[in-house]
């Protein structure tokens, strides 16, 4: 199996990004389909690399929450992360620095932030980089898309499921997510005790900065990295 990753840019700002896990014999037509994603780019690298696949059985639970106000939303999201032991204080902080851009520059991150889940300290080796969760698909993509948009959700809801679903099975403890999509206000948190679960709106309209913390033990910190960022898993099913 190969895995394929592509990213896009424009002027320096990531545009678009996505991954496929496939068979060598589909990598033509994958790489096809992820060089007609991007829509206006001056940069698109496309990674190939072939791996060793381990399966995951089944993705986290869906559930879905809306609120009248971002306010709302967050103290909804702080209220259920606290049933994972992370202190509302530690929620607030993170959530304020997530809304001016968590990188020391003031911009986005270009992955996670990784937080102890005790002391709410950021343990990501580089601040700017963060940590990415790479080589995770479905195993049978389209069955899950159909499934999904059947399902009343979204095509975002298709990739984020999956990262999200890799995450906790590495041992990531608990997961807060929004899109760096300015016009996208439907974010997510998860966790092994609480599935998936979407949360609108999470963050504000028209807010140009991206939220993604990875609630971690500390001690765990080495070993979740290792199989966020190597390790390739396909999903079998919802």
């Amino acid at each position: 199996m190969f895995s394929v990753r592509m990213r896009s840019s424009f002027h320096g700002k990531h545009v678009s990004g996505a991954e496929r896990i496939c068979k060598r014999e589909d990598i033509r037509d994958t790489v096809y389909e992820l060089l007609t994603r991007p829509d206006n780019y001056d940069y698109i690298s496309v990674k190939i690399e072939r791996v060793e696949v381990k399966e995951i059985e089944k993705a986290l639970p869906i559930k879905t929450y809306t609120f009248e106000k971002v306010e709302e939303a967050r103290e909804f999201a702080i209220g259920m992360l606290e049933k994972e032991g992370i202190k509302a204080s530690i929620l607030k902080k993170l959530f304020m620095e997530l809304d001016t851009g968590a990188s020391p520059d003031g911009g986005n991150m270009r992955g996670a932030m990784i937080v102890d889940i005790g002391s709410g300290e950021r343990l990501e080796p580089d601040k700017r980089r963060g940590i990415r969760t790479v080589k995770v698909d479905w195993s049978s993509r389209k069955f899950i898309t159909d499934l999904l948009l059947e399902k009343g959700y979204t095509l975002r809801t298709v990739d984020a499921l999956a990262i999200a679903t890799k995450n906790i099975h590495c041992g990531v403890v608990a997961e807060v997510c929004w899109s760096d999509d300015p016009d996208y206000t439907t974010g997510y948190i998860a966790s092994k005790n609480l599935g998936y679960i979407r949360i609108s709106p999470l963050k504000r309209k028209g807010s140009p900065y991206v939220g993604r913390i990875y609630f971690v033990n500390r001690g765990e910190k080495d070993r979740v990295i290792t199989c966020l960022e190597k390790e390739a898993f396909l999903i079998r099913s919802l």
